[in-house]
């Protein structure tokens, strides 16, 4: 138990996005379960955690680092089954990681994967995640287009699983893909949608969704 509690507190520290806990908190993790001669699935499990550490840092060592422990992560869930839902995490927290890293093609690959896994094994809040992890990857490519319509598609799925901070992330998206087409008026519901729901949280994300808020109104003003 002590090592899923130390999961669980690292799991909140990155939700925060303080990155040096969560790595506290994997390095505790891995060392309670190598004590108690756990499985596969708990060590890729910290391993996995270690890699969100890495990952909340966002420079591109850390996604260095982190592309290494997802893969040993994933290879271990890949050894207890094909398709799982630790299988499509994984491959979804690799993908983030190459994005980070700047290897756009190697993260929508992954990203992909992790999308028809989730849906082969049933896994309706991954489905609704790594959909609107899509868009994200869509609005790094600075493909505003794509980044809305797959954003629509993952806003109703967001909220179908009740999950708020994906429904506060996919608005937020939707906001961005449409306001830098010039839809502004269009965009503005959603991003307040998006501030309203991360002020609730408390979220880090809270600033860059103010910003894109600001961005629709002052356009609206403009207009």
């Amino acid at each position: 138990m002590a090592g899923w509690r130390a999961f669980d507190v690292g799991y909140i520290h990155f939700l925060r996005q303080q990155g040096d806990a969560v790595l506290t908190c994997a390095d505790n993790a891995a060392a309670h379960w190598e004590r108690s001669k756990v499985g596969a699935r708990e060590r890729a499990v910290a391993m996995g955690l270690r890699g969100m550490g890495h990952g909340v840092k966002k420079d591109y060592p850390a996604a260095i680092a982190a592309i290494a422990a997802y893969r040993e992560a994933l290879n271990l869930h890949l050894s207890l089954a094909a398709e799982s839902e630790d299988v499509a995490i994984s491959l979804n927290d690799l993908s983030f990681a190459e994005m980070l890293s700047g290897d756009l093609v190697a993260a929508d690959g992954h990203l992909q994967q992790a999308l028809r896994v989730a849906g082969a094994v049933g896994y309706s809040e991954g489905v609704a995640e790594f959909t609107g992890n899509l868009a994200a990857l869509a609005l790094n490519r600075e493909d505003w287009p794509t980044a809305e319509t797959v954003a629509r598609e993952a806003l109703p799925l967001s909220e179908a699983v009740h999950r708020q901070e994906l429904i506060a992330s996919n608005n937020n998206r939707l906001a961005k893909a449409l306001v830098r087409q010039g839809n502004s008026a269009e965009a503005l519901p959603y991003a307040r949608r998006s501030v309203e729901i991360y002020t609730h949280l408390g979220s880090p994300d809270l600033a860059d969704a103010q910003a894109i808020l600001a961005e629709c109104e002052d356009d609206g003003a403009v207009g």
